[in-house]
């Protein structure tokens, strides 16, 4: 292809391509660089998906995720020659050749290739065969739902509300994982007393594309029974590695894959690479505080949510902490401002949260029956109710020890 139909090609409006069901990484061979061109430009904005090209020294990348698209060429045989050695290895196979070569297709199909397509084929097709492919491994993986705390505004209490939340649901018997989105900052760690780190999420970013259950499980650090934290990364501010929505979308589809539930620490608010957190979530929580400064940021992180990411409000949850029904700004008021009806409350107590902060201890486990307990559990329930059974009556919420 020359660089002129390639300019071409990103001067022309393309159509949306529908959606993969699940992140996959794409393993180009293509000797003579035929297609690699073409799909640069035409599969590359889309954040589900990866692209890389692999050459003939590489090895041959296996796992659920793993797409590999072998484009025909003479130097391909000893490639083909080992896939049908290790045809006991499941892998998704996409070949392009000469459909008119029966003996290379009917040596696709015995190597289980998902697809065979002619050298002259759009990469549209190319992108059903993609989009079948992770139909299929979304339908054999049950993902676990998405709960993203936020902050209103900065020091509300996202991060002491996230890991509380996380305790609740690990002894209701799930299995969870506790990810702090805060890349640089985060706190999660030190919440949870976790001192041997055994990864960190800009590590977990980068190998997104290669990472596998197992892998997974050596980068997550044991919080508590039950409880699995991915800690934030502790790099310099020099640091160049970027990361990107794509990779976030890999490494989320295999966190949700491995546990019950997600819940994310997003204390810092969203970020251009964290989007996908978001888009999967079932909830979403803002925590926020009773003081105008931290209304109007909150009404200002709702717009954003709203009208830019496109969530509805039906996933959105306003958490006011610290609440005092003393305070000149009431709850209905905040209904009012913010248009959010789903409103609960956590009761105030400084000295409790500051101590549980201290010590690296949770709240259940300073006291098991304290009205923060109750309020986390209150929390939970109302994150886990089945749409349609709250209570529809205007007006209404659901107060904790605040009546």
């Amino acid at each position: 292809m020359t660089d002129a139909k390639v300019v071409e090609l990103e001067r022309d409006k393309m159509h949306p391509l529908p959606a993969l069901s699940c992140p996959l990484q794409l393993n180009v061979m293509d000797p003579e660089e035929r297609l690699w061109p073409l799909l640069k430009v035409r599969l590359h904005p889309s954040h589900q998906l990866q692209l890389k090209k692999l050459g003939e020294q590489d090895f041959l990348p296996k796992g659920e995720r793993q797409v590999l698209l072998l484009v025909d060429h003479p130097i391909m045989a000893p490639v083909y020659d080992e896939l049908e050695r290790k045809q006991d290895e499941s892998r998704h196979l996409i070949f392009v050749g000469d459909a008119k070569n029966t003996a290379l297709v009917r040596r696709a199909m015995r190597m289980g290739a998902a697809d065979f397509l002619p050298f002259e084929s759009d990469p549209v097709e190319l992108w059903s065969a993609l989009v079948r492919i992770s139909a299929h491994i979304s339908a054999s993986i049950s993902l676990a739902p998405v709960t993203v705390v936020l902050n209103g505004k900065a020091g509300s209490g996202a991060s002491f509300v996230c890991v509380n939340l996380g305790h609740a649901f690990s002894r209701d018997d799930q299995k969870v994982l506790l990810l702090d989105a805060n890349m640089r900052y985060g706190s999660l760690a030190d919440y949870l007393n976790v001192r041997e780190k055994q990864g960190g999420l800009s590590d977990a970013l980068q190998r997104a594309g290669e990472l596998d259950a197992m892998a997974l499980g050596g980068m997550v650090s044991r919080a508590r029974e039950g409880l699995d934290v991915m800690p934030a990364s502790v790099q310099p501010l020099h640091d160049e590695k970027s990361v990107t929505a794509r990779q976030c979308a890999q490494l989320l589809h295999l966190m949700r894959g491995q546990y019950q539930r997600v819940v994310v620490d997003m204390s810092r608010g969203p970020e251009g690479w964290n989007l996908p957190l978001l888009e999967n979530a079932a909830q979403v929580v803002v925590v926020m505080q009773q003081s105008l400064s931290g209304l109007r940021e909150t009404i200002y992180l709702l717009r954003q949510l709203r009208h830019e990411l496109g969530i509805g409000k039906d996933r959105i949850l306003l958490l006011v902490n610290r609440y005092d029904k003393k305070k000149d700004v009431s709850l209905a008021e905040i209904e009012k401002a913010t248009e959010i009806p789903r409103i609960i409350t956590l009761p105030n107590d400084f000295a409790m949260a500051e101590t549980c902060t201290d010590l690296g201890r949770l709240v259940a486990e300073e006291k098991k029956h304290h009205k923060l307990v109750d309020a986390f559990n209150e929390l939970l329930r109302t994150l886990t109710q089945v749409p349609g059974q709250q209570d529809a009556k205007p007006g209404f919420f659901s107060r904790l020890f605040g009546k």
